[in-house]
C-alpha cells in the first residue's frame, strides 16, 4: 500500500523498485478562474484570426487613407496575434497540466527514470545512476519578480530537485512546497541507497 508525503506526493514501494507519483498543486477556485480566462482569451483570438483573413476588408472605414488604415489594421493583427499565440499556448498547457498532469517517477537498482505526463502522453527518460551527481534541492528566491511570474498560476512553474546528468542539469518536482521537497529529497536519497544494495 502506498503512502504519501504532503497531499501531492505518492509513494509506493516494491520489491526492486519504487514509485512516485507526484501530482499538480490544485487550486479548484483558480483552475475555474484559469477555465474561464483560456476560453475568453481563445474566442478573442478567434476572432483576430477571422479579421486576419478577410475579416478587415470587409469592414467598413470611412477615412481618406483607406488603403493605408487596412494596412496598419493588418499589421497591428499580426502583432497581436503573436503575443497571443505565445500566451495561448503556454496557459492551455498549463490549464491541461492541472486538469490531466502527473509527474511520474520510478527508481530501479541501477537507473531513475522521469516522465511527465498529460493526459497518458509524455516522454520517459531514464537516468543512470552512475552518471548522476549533485542530486540537491533547488533554493529559488521567493522576493524575485521571476520566481513570482514563473510560478503564477496560469505558468507551470519552477522545479524542486535537481542533479547533474553528464554534466547537464535535470530537474523534476513541479511547484513543490520546500518541506515536501525537503522530504522527497530524503526519500528518494533513502530508497536509492537500498536499491542499489541489492544489485
Amino acid at each position: 500500500m502506498g503512502k504519501w508525503i504532503g497531499d501531492r506526493i505518492s509513494t509506493e514501494d516494491h520489491p526492486d523498485f519504487t514509485t512516485i507519483i507526484i501530482l499538480p498543486k490544485l487550486q479548484r477556485w483558480k483552475e475555474w478562474l484559469l477555465t474561464v480566462w483560456v476560453a475568453g482569451f481563445t474566442f478573442i483570438g478567434a476572432v483576430m484570426i477571422y479579421l486576419l483573413f478577410g475579416g478587415i476588408y470587409s469592414l467598413e472605414i470611412v477615412a481618406d487613407d483607406v488603403e493605408d488604415l487596412r494596412d496598419q489594421q493588418l499589421i497591428y493583427t499580426i502583432v497581436f496575434l503573436g503575443f497571443w499565440a505565445y500566451f495561448e499556448f503556454k496557459t492551455v498547457k498549463a490549464l491541461l497540466w492541472y486538469k490531466f498532469g502527473k509527474e511520474l517517477i520510478k527508481i530501479e537498482r541501477d537507473a531513475l527514470t522521469i516522465k511527465r505526463s498529460t493526459l497518458g502522453y509524455g516522454k520517459s527518460n531514464r537516468y543512470f545512476f552512475d552518471n548522476i551527481k549533485n542530486f540537491h534541492q533547488i533554493k529559488h528566491d521567493e522576493t524575485g519578480f521571476g520566481q513570482f511570474f514563473e510560478n503564477a498560476y496560469w505558468s507551470l512553474g519552477t522545479d524542486a530537485l535537481v542533479f547533474d546528468y553528464f554534466t547537464k542539469p535535470k530537474s523534476f518536482g513541479r511547484k513543490l512546497e520546500e518541506k515536501d521537497a525537503r522530504l522527497l529529497l530524503r526519500f528518494m536519497d533513502d530508497r536509492i541507497k537500498v536499491l542499489r544494495k541489492k544489485k
